[in-house]
């Protein structure tokens, strides 16, 4: 059997990291319906080892930070969208639309870690966050979660006066496969004349095929990922994939692009795709920043409760979109 824990110390990770797989294996001996067949029991058993380990790891959100539920209407008939609202002398008038990770088949705006990490978030930047329960698949194959993202900024765009938003002031982002629909929906936006003001892209699943990268053949052991291949079929389904992009690596015009901050983690099999993206919008003449989290892994930049290195990777986030609200992103180096 494989020893993740050791084979994450020996590749150089955080002890916190360790500490965090260490509970992380020990959690999931108690959760045999995380493989299970059934998309809604294993989605069960990931929330409750998600909200377990986040409750033990992650730092608790700031309560005076206001959350309410939207039912968002879109082409396929509704979502729910979480509105983070910072405390109101704080606010800054700058709007982000939040797409959670989960690999396209699990996750939801309602884990405890997304819940801390936005809190924290709205109230430390002052920006208002809309966090977006998008379909999943295999339920729901590709493009329906993408469908879902663009019709929640459409629905924000149109909304953001009755939230004290500017239109032009919202931007995108996502965290691994949320930064997968994050990139695309910017991509969208542009080529619809939509207005948007960032992303932000975290350890995101820039390309489907991901295979062959140094990154996944180094620390693929290191992180759950599973199957490729079926993933990749959970995702995309049984038919032709609809619209003209299913990852970020496909879209060959990066120019005209809102300001990005990408981040990657270190031994994250998603690492070098990622930053192939990053180098790509930067080489288009997008204004980008980019920092790679060092001895941390594909989901463990959670860990603010323990980790330095996590709370850093906070603070870039809340830095970048202070930069935002103040309009001077434009300066990036």
């Amino acid at each position: 059997m494989v020893n993740v824990p050791e084979l994450a110390r020996a590749a150089g990770a955080e002890p916190a990291v360790v500490d965090w797989l260490v509970a992380l294996g020990e959690i999931a001996e108690g959760l045999p319906e995380l493989q299970s067949p059934d998309p809604a029991r294993r989605r069960h058993a990931a929330l409750v080892l998600s909200d377990t380990l986040a409750r033990r790891f992650t730092l608790t959100g700031d309560a005076q930070c206001t959350v309410s539920e939207h039912h968002v209407p879109t082409r396929a008939g509704s979502v729910t969208v979480l509105r983070y609202q910072p405390p109101g002398q704080d606010r800054v008038g700058l709007g982000h639309l939040s797409l959670h990770g989960g690999g396209f088949t699990l996750g939801s705006v309602q884990e405890v870690v997304n819940d801390r990490l936005l809190r924290h978030r709205a109230a430390a930047s002052g920006a208002d966050i809309f966090a977006v329960d998008y379909r999943l698949a295999p339920e729901h194959p590709f493009p329906a979660g993408l469908e879902d993202c663009v019709d929640a900024l459409r629905w924000l765009i149109d909304a953001a006066p009755r939230f004290g938003i500017a239109p032009d002031r919202i931007g995108v982002g996502g965290a691994s496969a949320g930064g997968n629909l994050a990139a695309l929906v910017a991509a969208h936006a542009r080529d619809s004349g939509l207005p948007l003001d960032h992303q932000i892209l975290e350890v995101p699943g820039a390309s489907l095929h991901i295979d062959q990268d140094d990154s996944y053949q180094r620390f693929s052991t290191l992180s759950d990922f599973g199957d490729l291949t079926e993933l990749r079929a959970l995702y995309l389904g049984t038919g032709a994939p609809a619209g003209p992009w299913t990852a970020p690596a496909e879209i060959t015009d990066l120019s005209g692009l809102p300001p990005a901050l990408v981040l990657t983690a270190e031994l994250d099999p998603l690492r070098d795709s990622g930053e192939r993206y990053a180098a790509r919008l930067a080489d288009a003449g997008v204004p980008t920043r980019t920092w790679r989290a060092p001895g941390h892994l594909h989901g463990s930049v959670s860990l603010t409760g323990t980790s330095a290195t996590a709370r850093e990777w906070q603070h870039r986030v809340i830095d970048f979109l202070h930069a935002r609200a103040r309009r001077t992103a434009g300066a990036l180096s």
